[in-house]
């Protein structure tokens, strides 16, 4: 019992509590052992105890209306689990799995209702806990980064080893307290591996697939797998990633793919995060690329969102040029529309120079959306834009990127957006450009895929779960995107060809675009932008692809403001990308 007590000394839920508390808690508690994958208690069944999670960590899961599931948040180490069934004495409203090995304390629902009556400084600690899960249910997402991350090898020529050592040194210029295990035969003492663990922010673990007691140990401690796996292997089916197959919480396990750029490729990295049921994928093609890694380990990585916009959109070159140029690394970068086709431009590892001559030749040169049809889908065949997007971006794949990129289009058939994180780069931006009424929509499977800004043309919400770091969002399709004259009183058809000719874009084309822009700007965003920039491109009406230069000073402009705002922010991980000396 003197055991029990002075473990929950150290935990938060028990740090306020009387002595006499904490005895009679360990008097009346069962201390038990839950292996990674396994599940505590099931959606919809009866509560017969409390639990507080003493080490390890839990996922909390329930099953919506349509069968799936969706994950509700975590319980780290310290906090109580169960607790609303265990008040309330009614069903449990969700699952609860152990992502890693995990040790509870569970106490039967009659001694809780005892402790409540008895001790009030334990009805009051229990109390707060359910205020605060009622006040800030998205709170546990924020507060459950990972801290043991396991580097698993997938070949015996990958020396695990020196990838994690190098990555030790590089987690450490961000400051933050970083320890590893180098890969071994036998399992350490968990208690001895707990301590280790409290001590640090980040741990890493360093293993090769194998059937040593260390590889079993790795798979039930680790919070998320990085897969280490060369350009020349293939990867074995089920790769074995957890002790526990078919477990259900299986498929909630964190996993990355980390691909080197060693050997003569003979594998696709498609077929690599198939066969591992990757959530993302870095390439390690340079130095950059393995500090990017460190970024992302640390907690201190960037994502850029950019917004659709139409020629507006050309204000995003101007605001990555002021990144590049204030040494802000881009980690992560998304897009919608035309947002997509410059993030995209990001991700080719295209120069400035080089992006900017693309985006003149493929928009500026000649219009777009020239090609005009008598409107059965659309009022263009689209033709001009599959000839650029095919010219500039070719045979990509999006899996095969140097900078991770993912962008988004509009299912019109069940009205949801589509995340578009592998295949054919040319495709996902196709489909992500796609605006309705003016560029004919894109099949895919059962799919009917439209511009991406119907749906969501500012994807901060999905680019801030995609990593733990700052979040920088540009956005130019704000108010004002519209000439309200060009309205009132308009030409018929044989007029307007009569003044402006076949190749000018009529009106309805700024009205479509406006349509699949438009949004309430009071809306809050349940994840925005850590840094905003919001370029004022009054001036550029979202088809005049010809206002090139002046987008771009607007977005340069703005970048430069809103980078020198956020400097105490930014600095820290501006030193540490470009120090190189530890």
């Amino acid at each position: 019992m003197d055991a029990i007590r002075n473990r929950l000394r150290d935990l938060p839920f028990f740090s306020e509590l009387e002595a006499t508390t904490l005895a009679a808690i360990a008097s009346v508690s069962r201390w038990q052992s839950l292996p990674g994958g396994w599940e505590l208690f099931a959606q919809d069944t009866k509560s017969d105890a409390l639990h507080i999670n003493i080490s390890g960590r839990l996922i909390v899961v329930r099953t919506n209306q349509d069968g799936d599931d969706d994950v509700v948040g975590y319980v780290r180490a310290g906090e109580p689990v169960g607790e609303m069934s265990a008040l309330s004495d009614e069903p449990h409203s969700a699952s609860v799995y152990a992502l890693r090995d995990t040790e509870l304390l569970s106490i039967k629902l009659e001694d809780v209702d005892q402790l409540i009556r008895s001790h009030g400084d334990f009805a009051a600690a229990l109390a707060r806990i359910v205020l605060d899960r009622a006040r800030h249910p998205k709170a546990s997402f924020q507060q459950s980064a990972p801290r043991i991350f396991a580097f698993i090898a997938s070949s015996p020529s990958i020396d695990v080893n020196a990838h994690v050592n190098e990555l030790v040194k590089r987690i450490a210029k961000y400051h933050v307290n970083v320890t590893s295990f180098s890969t071994a035969e036998e399992a350490p003492d968990s208690r001895a591996f707990d301590l280790v663990e409290n001590a640090h922010d980040v741990v890493l673990l360093a293993a090769k697939v194998d059937h040593s007691p260390w590889y079993r140990f790795v798979l039930r401690h680790a919070d998320r797998f990085m897969v280490l796996a060369r350009r020349d292997g293939r990867p074995s089916k089920p790769f074995p990633l957890t002790a526990d197959d078919g477990a259900r919480a299986r498929k909630f396990r964190l996993v990355d793919l980390v691909m080197l750029a060693e050997g003569a490729k003979t594998t696709s990295a498609a077929q690599w995060m198939e066969a591992i049921d990757a959530s993302r994928i870095i390439n390690l093609r340079n130095d950059f690329c393995i500090d990017r890694l460190a970024r992302i380990i640390a907690g201190k990585s960037i994502g850029v969102v950019l917004s659709g916009g139409g020629a507006r959109a050309y204000a995003h070159i101007g605001a990555i040029r002021a990144m590049r140029e204030a040494g802000v690394p881009i980690d992560f970068i998304c897009g919608a529309s035309m947002g997509a086709v410059v993030a995209a431009s990001i991700s080719m590892d295209w120069s400035q120079e080089d992006m900017e001559r693309r985006i003149i030749e493929a928009f500026v040169d000649s219009n777009p959306l020239g090609d005009h049809v008598l409107p059965v889908v659309a009022l263009t065949r689209g033709g001009r834009v599959e000839t650029r997007l095919v010219q500039h971006f070719g045979e990509a794949q999006i899996e095969e990127l140097t900078t991770p990129f993912f962008c988004v289009s509009s299912n019109i058939v069940n009205g949801t957006a589509r995340i578009h994180t592998r295949g054919s780069l040319r495709h996902a931006l196709r489909a992500s450009i796609a605006l309705p009424g003016i560029l004919p929509p894109v099949i895919e499977g059962d799919a009917l895929l439209v511009d991406g800004a119907v749906v969501n043309n500012f994807p901060t919400d999905i680019m801030t779960a995609t990593h733990r770091g700052i979040t920088i969002g540009v956005d130019v399709a704000r108010e004002g995107v519209i000439d309200i004259e060009a309205f009132r009183d308009p030409p018929g058809f044989f007029s307007w060809v009569m003044q402006h000719g076949f190749s000018a874009a009529p009106p309805i084309v700024s009205l479509l675009m406006r349509t699949a822009t438009a949004r309430r700007e009071d809306l809050s965003t349940e994840r925005p932008a850590d840094i905003m920039i919001a370029p004022d491109v009054s001036g550029v009406d979202l088809r005049e692809w010809k206002k090139f230069d002046l987008a771009v000073a607007e977005g340069y402009k703005s970048a430069m403001a809103a980078i020198e705002e956020n400097w105490t922010t930014l600095a820290p991980i501006i030193k540490g990308a470009n120090n190189k000396s530890l």
